[in-house]
């Protein structure tokens, strides 16, 4: 951290005690817009369900109708509840497409900093962003 204290003429107190001010006029309209749409969530929640009752009900995907259509539609995600069981599969059974193909962040940041360069076909970029605390 330098000693700096100010830059082109305004101290760096002035530019942290704005930034707070800001943040804090930032949450208190995300608040009142949270309040305000409270009821409008509701009404569509109600709607949500009254609308797949009926989907159910009459054992349809879609209804289409003057004003719009509505349907359902499914989408699946999945977890692991024994990861080492899941992954002794995928290898035992040459089962790699149950897999995802994503670098872990963590562990590249980490062979970096012990092997001083990238691991084969891997990219690591940093986001430096900026973090404001009250005192």
């Amino acid at each position: 951290m330098t000693d700096v204290t100010e830059m082109n003429g305004v101290k760096v107190d002035v530019r942290v005690e704005q930034y707070i001010q800001v943040r804090d006029k930032l949450k208190e309209l995300d608040e009142e817009y949270e309040k305000k749409k409270a009821p409008l969530v509701e009404a569509q929640n109600l709607l949500t369900g009254w609308l797949m009752g009926f989907l159910e009900k009459t054992g349809s995907d879609k209804v289409g109708t003057k004003h719009g259509t509505c349907y359902t539609s499914t989408r699946y995600t999945t977890s692991l509840a024994d990861p080492d069981a899941f992954m002794k599969f995928v290898i035992e059974n040459s089962a790699f497409d149950l897999l995802d193909r994503r670098a872990n962040a963590t562990a590249v940041r980490e062979y970096v900093k012990e092997k001083n360069a990238l691991p084969p076909g891997a990219n690591l970029s940093a986001i430096r962003t900026l973090g404001v605390r009250r005192k």
